[in-house]
């Protein structure tokens, strides 16, 4: 009885598995990829992107690229005119308070698969790359501007916190 219900849990999760990868390739769709989606903060060291998004997919806080998420659906060949809808919130931990902000942005070209890097640039503009090279890399396609290493929590008054913009509420982990 035991082996029959693992048998069934396992054969549920496969073909669990294999619809939601036939999704991913319906006929008529271009074929995409589940790319693991990184936010790179280059604002000043009083501004923070708090959390991101990328076409739906939730980012978390960009920084200086040590935090991952998964993942960014992103189509597996470039083309043309391809761009990503992004959210993101940026705090100003001097002045208290920050804003929202969205934009549809132009994804770099790419030739192979790889990572989503999100890059929040200093004059507020916003680069897509996507690479299997990371942006310490001297042959990383995207910006190479200084990615500030900053800590604006520990450096600035923290009384207006709460009233920080915020694009998507994670649920908790222990959410039914």
């Amino acid at each position: 009885m035991r082996k029959r219900f693992c048998r069934s849990v396992v054969g549920a999760f496969g073909l669990a598995l294999m619809s939601a990868l036939a999704a991913c390739q319906s006929p008529g769709k271009e074929p995409t990829f589940g790319a693991d989606l990184t936010g790179i903060d280059h604002l000043a060291d009083y501004l923070s992107v708090s959390d991101f998004s990328v076409n739906g997919a939730w980012g978390a806080q960009a920084g200086k690229g040590g935090r991952t998420t998964c993942c960014a659906v992103i189509p597996e060949k470039w083309h043309p005119g391809l761009k990503a809808h992004v959210k993101w919130s940026v705090s100003d931990w001097k002045h208290g308070g920050g804003d929202a902000h969205e934009a549809d942005v132009p994804v770099d070209q790419y030739s192979k698969l790889g990572h989503m890097w999100v890059h929040f640039l200093a004059d507020g503009s916003v680069r897509v790359v996507v690479s299997d090279i990371g942006p310490y890399a001297t042959d990383y396609p995207g910006p190479h501007d200084l990615i500030p290493q900053k800590h604006p929590w520990d450096d600035y008054p923290q009384s207006w916190v709460k009233k920080r913009p915020s694009l998507v509420e994670p649920a908790s982990e222990g959410a039914e």
